[in-house]
């Protein structure tokens, strides 16, 4: 049996936090700025969702290739609906709600893309990684309309969907690097100091962006150092410190039971927010996360019970209750 690749679960644990704390604004009381790291929690989910899809030799019909990902995502977006009007009291739900919202919808589309480069197209994923990023300038430059605004009506704002375009590049992304994983090499610092390059672009470019309006449309270079971060930081993460926190048992514990949470963490935080705790700033925020991922939690354990409900085989309770 192939060893698992720790790193992918060390990602997903930092996307955790970055999706929470990039919708905490309305927590950080008069320093909303700082509730950033969501275009790069993104990434790095999708990145990692992608990263196993293409490493099974068994070939499989496209309808049961599916219904897979539809049994692992649709549970958890089921009982995170329910969930998410019962924890903020809501008496109705509306049933586009069932569908999980834009980043669920994006995801089952992007399944069916890179099935089918899986099939037809595989040696070809360099190319269509390239070409997704050449669709996604000639979008952005000709119809994009947004281009001097940064925030929520940015590139990677939530009011727009134009980002699910050159998203679709980052989870081929983590598709090519689960097959070229033997390949690569990695050096810690080196990594390290390349991951904060790309950072300090990254982030430089939208600082610059919302200080010079001059400089906001040239937004859509910042696509370039979000790869780079996300693919420097999956070589960094294999760095012998991350190997030897990985193999404690605390360590291991904590990285795979909220890295685990990634998918139902993200559906069920904005139901669970709230600022009523604004007034002992900043001790909030640890307790709102700590919040979050209980409620994801027990969203994941119903997960569990449902499909379990709903599947031909007795109840198997310790899998339903189990940290990871």
């Amino acid at each position: 049996m192939e060893k698992r690749d720790y790193s992918i679960d060390i990602l997903k644990f930092l996307a955790v936090f970055l999706i929470i704390n990039s919708h905490m604004d309305a927590l950080y009381v008069k320093y909303e700025m700082l509730a950033t790291g969501g275009a790069i929690g993104d990434v790095l989910f999708l990145f990692a969702s992608g990263y196993t899809l293409l490493l099974s030799k068994r070939k499989q019909s496209f309808d049961n290739w599916y219904k897979r990902r539809i049994n692992r995502i649709y549970p958890s977006v089921f009982v995170c609906t329910v969930m998410g009007a019962l924890f903020s009291l809501r008496c109705s739900l509306n049933l586009s709600e069932f569908g999980g919202g834009e980043f669920i919808i994006a995801i089952m589309i992007y399944y069916m893309l890179i099935y089918a480069i899986k099939r037809y197209a595989l040696k070809y994923i360099p190319h269509i990684i390239a070409l997704t990023g050449i669709v996604s300038l000639v979008v952005y430059v000709e119809w994009f309309p947004y281009k001097y605004l940064t925030g929520e009506k940015g590139i990677y704002g939530i009011t727009t969907l134009f980002r699910w375009i050159p998203y679709f590049a980052f989870m081929l992304f983590g598709s090519w690097m689960g097959l070229k994983r033997k390949d690569l090499k990695f050096h810690a610092v080196f990594d390290f100091l390349k991951m904060i390059a790309s950072l300090l672009f990254f982030y430089g470019i939208q600082f610059a962006a919302m200080k010079y309006a001059v400089v906001a449309p040239y937004q859509i270079i910042t696509l370039l150092p979000l790869m780079g971060i996300v693919y420097y930081f999956y070589k960094w993460c294999h760095a012998k410190f991350w190997e030897k926190l990985y193999s404690k048992k605390i360590g291991y514990t904590i990285i795979m039971s909220i890295s685990g949470l990634c998918l139902e963490s993200y559906l069920i935080q904005y139901s669970v927010f709230t600022t009523k705790m604004n007034g002992i700033f900043p001790l909030n925020l640890p307790i709102m996360v700590i919040i979050v991922l209980l409620a994801s939690f027990l969203c994941k354990c119903l997960s569990r019970l449902f499909s379990q409900t709903f599947g031909d085989g007795d109840y198997k309770w310790k899998e339903v209750i189990k940290l990871y």
